[in-house]
């Protein structure tokens, strides 16, 4: 239920200036993920994002906020600090990575398999956990409940619980061509090779 669900979200709210008193930039980020800001470095959590994308830093005057400059998804959040030369990392993306964890599970919520591969992706991926989580949120916007269990049973049956291979299977079963409208060019090919291995697998 709506008021269930703003319940569980609200602990993750915070307060945000009018946008008036906020400045935006857009900058580039290397293939660590860091973005240069002012002086200092930040680390950002950039997902499905290609090398070649851009992200929009918003200034209120006490937070920094990161965000895919294409899809407005928000990638991290930082207090603007006075000092120069640093390197900033998240102690921990725990909120962040909780609201993802916590949309997907709600998602699945009618299907126990669902669930069951999303304990064992934990299992199997716990140090990505958290971008796997935002993966699937993202597949969700593409592809049917259906066609999604279907992933999952495969993954679930192969004992490959991942965002990785679950949308490789989905690429295979499905056409390549909803992949294509989400996927930077590079994770896609990389994507279309496992998915190719997966139907020589799949039909010998």
């Amino acid at each position: 239920m709506p008021r269930e669900m703003f319940m569980e979200e609200q602990k993750y709210l915070f307060h945000v200036k009018p946008y008036s008193e906020v400045s935006s930039t857009v900058a580039s980020f290397d293939k660590d993920g860091v973005v240069s800001y002012k002086g200092n470095r930040y680390l950002i959590n950039t997902g499905m994002m290609d090398v070649h994308k851009r992200i929009r830093i918003e200034d209120n005057g006490e937070m920094l906020l990161f965000y895919d400059a294409e899809t407005n998804d928000l990638l991290a959040k930082y207090p603007v600090t006075e000092d120069t030369g640093q390197l900033f990392k998240p102690e921990e993306n725990y909120s962040r990575d909780r609201v993802f964890l916590t949309i997907i599970k709600q998602y699945f919520a009618e299907y126990e398999i669902a669930q069951e591969f999303i304990r064992l992706m934990e299992l199997q991926q716990p140090k990505y956990f958290s971008s796997h989580c935002i993966r699937i949120n993202r597949m969700t916007k593409f592809y049917t409940i259906g066609q999604l269990l279907d992933g999952i049973e495969y993954c679930i049956d192969t004992e490959r619980c991942s965002a990785y291979e679950l949308l490789a299977y989905l690429m295979y079963q499905y056409g390549e061509h909803i992949a294509k409208k989400f996927l930077p060019n590079q994770q896609y090919f990389n994507h279309l090779a496992r998915s190719k291995e997966i139907r020589r697998e799949i039909n010998g």
